[in-house]
């Protein structure tokens, strides 16, 4: 929403632009605030003048192809079509997004395998994975947490919304990697809730016990839900989602209240 607090703030030296005009302004905005896009196309629809210089926009859409929105995490397919805009003009003002009435969407994302394990494979995710600390031993000291490393990650999208996770952990005393394979599929109970299909896990050729399995994937229940943001203001579901060996589609809603944003400003 940043980009949009731009564009009306941009309105109030501007004046009144055109229809056109006021799709470039959006356009800009979002070039200015992603690392990149290969084609972007913007539409702004607004009653009048009044309403935009009131922080109001009646709808937004949205579509982006090729679009980076943090360096080498490439989206193929981004688009986003909006209800009513109505943003605190006051806030605004003071460059702060503060919602006068709530936000709602629905968002198409389209992810190539191709892309994600480009992005598993850059600097910026490496150096993330390097930094997760591994215990295997309970009773091991503090020092031990840092003998495991994670390396080389890299997805396999099987279709039929199955997925494949391979990963090894390197053991940096002993010199010596173990390979993890993850397979499981993925379905949408309620809109809201990932439930993870069958998993399997093989442990340097081994199957892991089933009884771990079934601990692990309960345990994820709560984290797998998007209801553990409405606390927050924040209420989504998905539509669709669609796991093929060409990528991965995804449509989601959103509805952001107006507490969330105002929290923010806090």
């Amino acid at each position: 929403m940043e980009f949009l607090s731009v564009l009306l703030s941009s309105l109030l030296f501007i004046g009144s632009p055109t229809g056109v005009a006021l799709d470039q302004i959006a356009a800009n905005a979002i070039r200015a605030r992603v690392d990149g896009v290969e084609d972007l196309e913007v539409r702004v629809d607004n009653g009048s003048a009044v309403q935009l210089l009131q922080g109001k926009v009646d709808r937004l859409r949205i579509g982006a192809r090729g679009v980076s929105l943090v360096p080498g995490f490439r989206i193929a397919i981004a688009d986003l079509e909006t209800d009513t805009i109505d943003l605190d003009i006051g806030a605004l003002q003071q460059g702060q997004v503060v919602l006068d009435r709530p936000f709602q969407g629905a968002v198409h994302l389209v992810l190539t395998a191709e892309d994600l394990n480009t992005f598993l494979q850059s600097r910026a995710f490496t150096d993330q994975l390097s930094n997760i600390r591994i215990n295997l031993d309970n009773a091991a000291q503090s020092r031990e947490a840092s003998r495991y490393r994670l390396e080389n990650p890299q997805v396999t999208f099987l279709g039929d919304n199955r997925l494949r996770v391979e990963i090894d952990l390197f053991d940096q005393v002993l010199e010596e990697s173990l390979p993890i394979e993850a397979e499981t599929g993925l379905s949408v109970e309620n809109g809201h809730r990932l439930i993870l299909v069958e998993p399997q896990v093989v442990v340097d050729g081994e199957a892991a016990p089933e009884q771990l399995l079934e601990t692990f994937t309960e345990s994820l229940d709560d984290q797998l839900s998007l209801r553990q943001f409405e606390s927050q203001g924040i209420t989504a579901r998905v539509l669709s989602l669609a796991l093929e060996p060409d990528g991965l589609d995804l449509a989601l809603w959103a509805r952001i209240d107006p507490s969330f944003t105002e929290r923010l400003t806090d």
